[in-house]
């Protein structure tokens, strides 16, 4: 896939990440966004937070114009109004998550899910009862560094404002600043959650399109922080490990590693794969993911004998049907409650990639069954 640019605004400039800055340390005009990248992030999210849906995310690049412009066909995915503003929400998730892990090297994200959501049994994020926005998107992570995040997709006609912010970023950095991160405290008796001040990202994509090239397409990047006390270096840390498992456990929960009864969250039977081109032979854990769903439930024995006589990819499309799973090693950790560290991401062989967070992305023409495993 390619790399496509557009215009590029961050606010305050010395938030741009130092390997972007330009002559006098100024941020460019303009930023770069790998598509692989791009369709890496959106399998993530779909996993996830809709782990039962269709996956089409290899195919981003035949929604674009040719060229190096991160441009849409025609009036850019969708038709009528609503669809349209449906999938450029969806897309500016999908977008903005690999802006963060691109250019800011974050490796967890954790879905954020209701008012009060937990990310461990003493860390939280709530909703401030007077705030009038939804919850954010993201709590983000890499070692030693964390940020809530909001994406926001946008058809918005006009170009940026000169004397104040779009209005999708208002909305982003209210959303942001309606939460607190909060730590439970206890001494003796008394319990406390105590705020604790997190940095922001609110991430805009205002998409051009061919149908409309007066509009050109730009990033708007903007980082408030929420209100609480500066955590100490060790909170941080343990913060961050929360974030890290909390994104482990979603990511195994979508590909059916983990299930849920009731408020009981149990381990299920996994199927054990490797990846064809992998110089160190790794086993990895996961599902077969196709354009309608899932189609390797727990369980299924026959799935390695589809896989060993090739039968998937004769019978579907290039990239249509791909393997997602964890790395066995990751998911070892995550069992034993040990610590969780980024891995270098890397291709393997020809179009699988793996990335910091131990999860690969595969064809199914580069899954092998190892000669130990449960699949007939």
């Amino acid at each position: 896939m390619s790399t496509r640019k557009q215009k590029y605004i961050i606010s305050p400039p010395s938030a741009c990440p130092s390997h972007l800055l330009i002559s006098a340390n100024l941020p460019p005009a303009e930023v770069p966004l790998d598509i692989a990248l791009v369709a890496q992030s959106a399998y993530r999210e779909i996993i996830q937070t809709a782990p039962h849906s269709g996956f089409l995310f290899n195919f981003i690049e035949e929604l674009l114009e040719p060229g190096s412009d991160l441009i849409w066909k025609e009036s850019g995915p969708g038709r009528g109004t609503e669809m349209r503003r449906s999938f450029s929400g969806i897309f500016g998730r999908f977008f903005a998550r690999a802006y963060l892990s691109q250019h800011h090297n974050f490796t967890w994200f954790s879905a954020i899910d209701g008012d009060n959501f937990h990310i461990a049994r003493n860390w939280r994020i709530k909703r401030d009862p007077t705030a009038k926005t939804e919850m954010p998107d993201w709590i983000c992570a890499r070692p030693g560094e964390l940020a809530i995040g909001e994406a926001k997709g946008s058809h918005q006609k006009g170009n940026v404002p000169k004397r104040s912010l779009p209005k999708p970023i208002q909305t982003a950095v209210g959303q942001i600043q309606g939460v607190a991160v909060q730590k439970l405290n206890t001494t003796g008796r008394r319990q406390r959650w105590r705020p604790i001040t997190v940095k922001g990202w609110a991430i805009m994509s205002r998409w051009g399109t061919a149908k409309d090239p007066s509009r050109p397409p730009f990033l708007y990047a903007l980082d408030p922080w929420t209100d609480g006390e500066d955590p100490s270096d060790d909170e941080t840390e343990e913060l961050v490990q929360a974030v890290a498992r909390t994104h482990v456990k979603q990511i195994a929960k979508g590909l059916g590693l983990l299930t849920e009864q009731g408020e009981k969250t149990s381990v299920s039977r996994y199927h054990e794969f490797q990846i064809s081109g992998d110089p160190k032979n790794r086993t990895f854990l996961g599902q077969i993911l196709s354009p309608w769903g899932p189609i390797s439930p727990s369980g299924s024995l026959r799935l390695g004998l589809f896989i060993r006589r090739k039968m998937f990819h004769r019978v579907f499309p290039k990239d249509a049907i791909m393997f997602a799973g964890l790395e066995s090693n990751i998911w070892g950790k995550y069992l034993n409650k040990s610590e969780l560290t980024p891995i270098k991401p890397e291709t393997l062989g020809d179009g699988a990639f793996l990335g910091q967070d131990s999860l690969v992305i595969a064809p199914i023409s580069q899954i092998e069954v190892p000669k130990k495993s449960n699949l007939i």
